[in-house]
């Protein structure tokens, strides 16, 4: 194993770790706040900087603060019934459940993380690096970034380099 393998383990196992810790409730409402803040900020945030004081100089900086103050707001109400839908799922008793397919999401997600840099360093000379090369990893990742490809513009999947 290489420093490459090593790197992934660690990636995957903090991603397992901290979903297994938090829960796949918890996980899941999470990353849906994030979607959900930046789409509420992006439907409302023109009609919010129409609201805005004058005294916000020019279009552009109110657009920015009804942009901020939308996606802040809509986090921040996410992340309160992301904390009482959790604590719901425990008291009914699913905690366990919950921790469990946390870790499956933890999975994923450590998974998802690894290949998105793979697909960076495609882009790169690491793939051309010894370390990378006598990797136990490297290849089975390759082999996904490359199917993944096919969803990437072309202009930047044929930049790729991995051999």
């Amino acid at each position: 194993m290489t420093v490459f393998d090593y790197a992934v383990l660690l990636i995957v196992g903090l991603s397992i770790l901290l979903s297994v810790m938090r829960g796949a409730v918890r996980e899941i409402l999470a990353l849906a706040s994030w979607v959900a803040a930046f789409l509420v900020a992006n439907t409302y945030g023109v009609w919010l900087a129409a609201q805005l004081p004058a005294a916000i100089p020019g279009e552009a900086l109110k657009l920015l603060a009804a942009f901020i103050i939308l996606f802040l707001i809509t986090l921040l109400l996410m992340s309160l019934f992301t904390i009482a839908l959790s604590e719901l799922v425990k008291t009914v008793g699913l905690g366990t459940f919950d921790r469990g397919l946390g870790a499956i999401f933890g999975f994923a997600r450590g998974l998802l993380i690894v290949m998105v840099l793979v697909l960076l360093a495609g882009l790169t000379s690491l793939p051309h690096q010894h370390f990378w090369r006598e990797a136990m990893f490297s290849s089975p990742l390759e082999a996904l970034t490359i199917k993944a490809k096919t969803w990437l513009p072309e202009d930047f999947s044929k930049r790729l380099s991995y051999d």
